[in-house]
């Protein structure tokens, strides 16, 4: 079974119960997660890996505490492939980080919170 890119019950939880705050909260980590991910294309670009991990870093707390999983787990592989060196494993997740956050927009239009 494929897991859902969001814990919708962990992430009310955390908000106290208010959907429309963690529907306020989402919104803004979309909007922020679309110019990370080009941030991070942008530093691959150029080499900056130290950008790369501060950007994997940032993208894995603020998805950690939406209670988004697998993007948690996509940013801190990219964290790491920044602070190791690796721009192919950064690439490759950055990858996996973009169909990642489609799957999320996508059940987020089906399934409001």
């Amino acid at each position: 079974m494929e897991r859902l890119p969001i814990d919708v019950a962990d992430a009310l939880a955390r908000v106290g119960d208010d959907r429309d705050f963690l529907k306020e909260l989402m919104d803004i980590y979309t909007a922020d997660l679309a110019t990370r991910i080009a941030g991070l294309r942008e530093a691959l670009a150029r080499g900056d890996l130290k950008a790369v991990e501060q950007l994997g870093h940032a993208i894995k707390g603020s998805s950690a505490n939406l209670s988004l999983p697998l993007l948690r787990d996509r940013a801190s592989a990219i964290e790491i492939a920044g602070k190791n060196g690796s721009a192919p494993k950064a690439q490759a997740n950055l990858q996996g980080l973009e169909k990642e956050f489609q799957r999320l927009r996508e059940h987020l239009r089906e399934n409001p919170l």
